[in-house]
């Protein structure tokens, strides 16, 4: 444990800008649920309606859990967000994590570390300890917002159960990982995956009966059997911390016998030697395709769960005659259904739009690393290598929303909403929203051609778009401020006619900032 201190004051000051941002993100969420529901849900016979209706639809248990308390308005916005916001904690945890240990490792910074007087569970510590200061901040963070809400002392203590015992559980799941996996993208994959698969499985024990004891099965459910501004049960939440102890110590007895860079979930090695890598291009198609695959399953699985649930939103309305006759004011003939799909491919084409940003942060990567270089002392020109990687992330921002169509009408017509209809509303929503999910990205690969280190910011675009396109209704901002976001130009077919102008700008703009990332990458300085 030698200079453990140090370690933790430099894992502190690397994540002094990622922190603020995911707990000014999760405020924000929290705070626009909290709005809309004190105007659609402020009387008891609405609150009892939305119980009674969506509260009891089996899609919607599936993805935000029972709704057992409406009382007081600190319940309704916990329920609205809770799990969901619960599970990207868990998410954003294990990610930090793993880019605090195996990342670290990975390039080579960790070896140049233990060469000092460093002990050899020190970084593991430190990472754990960075891990734990962000959770407790954001769990914090998340259940003193509820107190102007409504909710009491125990309710306040429950709520930072579910987020704390949920991070906690998921730090200690990326910490094992960190150790298992030689590289921090498996590592990343295994440690989501099994926070995601909780999210899951949690909905399928409450959308079906008989199934409840699947709740037990992982931290997710454990967080819901906290049931705040209930019973308050923190027993759950200490088996997640349980599971942090436990993970932690298997982790650092790991770390302190394994080889530095060992581990035993290895990247499969390549054959010697291919006819199929001949070209820039299909390198880059290769080195991407795994990344892609994973940004594509996560996609389609959200797609498929908001599919289900689409023929269901029509019963929103059920209770709640004011919201009732303002929905049939603003849409018209449209239904609620066909409008919140729209709205959820406005979602995924922001998550489409951060698979550039993604992308860049691995170019970034493989020019830090010397990889770059060696490619670029080949006859491969700068031009090309560009473009090759420019391709592959526009390519895959388009095949991203064609999967996001695909999963929203397979989930749709399983659920018995009909095939036909549904798969002619996605097709046209998905491919409206290509266009801004065209300007995130280049203008991501732009930000990296003019100096590598500008990719960080391209979160922080990300973050903005959305919170000033697909979210901006829930904030009450001037028009102008929305219109930074390329997503608030999408015209909104099928519901409002096909606008030309808006598209065409877009491409664009996009095009503008593909030929200023190609112009400064020839330029600039490779390393």
């Amino acid at each position: 444990m030698t200079r453990v201190g140090i370690l933790l004051r430099l894992g502190l000051r690397r994540e002094r800008i990622v922190v603020p941002v995911i707990i000014a993100v999760f405020v924000l969420i929290t705070l626009a649920t909290a709005q809309a529901i004190s105007g659609m849900y402020a009387t008891p016979q609405q609150r009892l309606g939305l119980q009674s209706g969506p509260g009891a639809n089996p899609a919607f248990r599936f993805l935000l859990g029972d709704l057992d308390h409406i009382e007081p308005s600190a319940a309704l916005v916990s329920w609205r967000v809770g799990l969901f916001l619960i599970a990207a904690l868990g998410v954003c945890a294990a990610m930090m994590t793993v880019r605090q240990t195996r990342r670290e490792e990975e390039l080579g910074r960790s070896e140049l570390v233990r060469a000092g007087a460093v002990g050899s569970l020190a970084p593991v510590a430190a990472a754990a300890c960075v891990a734990v200061f962000f959770t407790v901040i954001v769990a914090g963070s998340m259940s003193l917002i509820l107190i102007p809400m409504g909710a009491s002392a125990g309710d306040v203590v429950a709520v930072f159960a579910q987020y704390a015992g949920t991070g906690l559980a998921a730090t200690a799941v990326a910490l094992v990982a960190a150790q298992v996996a030689t590289t921090a993208h498996i590592a990343n994959l295994t440690a989501c995956s099994v926070v995601l698969l909780g999210f899951l499985v949690r909905g399928v024990a409450d959308s079906t009966q008989g199934w409840d004891w699947l709740r037990w099965t992982n931290p997710v459910g454990w967080a819901e059997q906290v049931d705040p501004f209930g019973a308050n049960n923190l027993v759950p939440a200490l088996m997640s911390v349980a599971v942090f102890v436990v993970g932690a110590g298997a982790a650092g007895w790991v770390a302190a016998r394994r080889d530095l860079g060992a581990g035993l979930l290895a990247a499969r090695p390549g054959p010697a030697t291919t006819a199929r890598l001949s070209s820039i291009e299909a390198f880059a198609v290769r080195a991407s395709g795994p990344l892609l695959m994973s940004w594509v399953t996560g996609v389609f699985a959200y797609a498929l769960v908001i599919g289900f649930m689409q023929p269901s939103v029509e019963q929103l309305t059920q209770g709640n005659e004011q919201f009732d006759r303002i929905m049939r004011a603003v849409l018209g003939d449209a239904t609620l259904s066909t409008v919140f799909g729209i709205t959820m491919l406005g979602f995924l084409a922001v998550a489409a739009g951060a698979w550039g940003v993604n992308l860049t942060e691995r170019l970034r990567a493989e020019e830090t690393a010397g990889r770059t270089e060696m490619v670029l002392v080949t006859p491969t020109s700068r031009s090309r290598y560009f473009l090759a990687h420019a391709g592959v992330a526009t390519a895959g921002g388009v095949v991203l929303m064609a999967v996001a169509a695909i999963g929203m009408v397979l989930g749709c017509g399983f659920a018995g909403g009909g095939w036909a209809i549904p798969a002619a509303h996605a097709a046209q929503s998905a491919a409206a929203q290509v266009p801004a999910v065209l300007v995130v990205i280049t203008l991501a690969l732009a930000l990296y051609a003019i100096r590598p280190v500008f990719v960080h910011v391209g979160w922080i675009v990300v973050a903005g778009a959305l919170l000033l396109g697909p979210l901006a209704g829930m904030f009450d901002m001037p028009q102008w401020v929305s219109d930074l976001s390329p997503y608030t130009h999408t015209p909104l077919v099928p519901v409002d006619p096909m606008r030309p102008t808006p598209v065409l700008v877009m491409l664009c703009v996009a095009a503008a900032l593909l030929t200023t990332g190609l112009v400064s990458f020839r330029r600039r300085r490779i390393g």
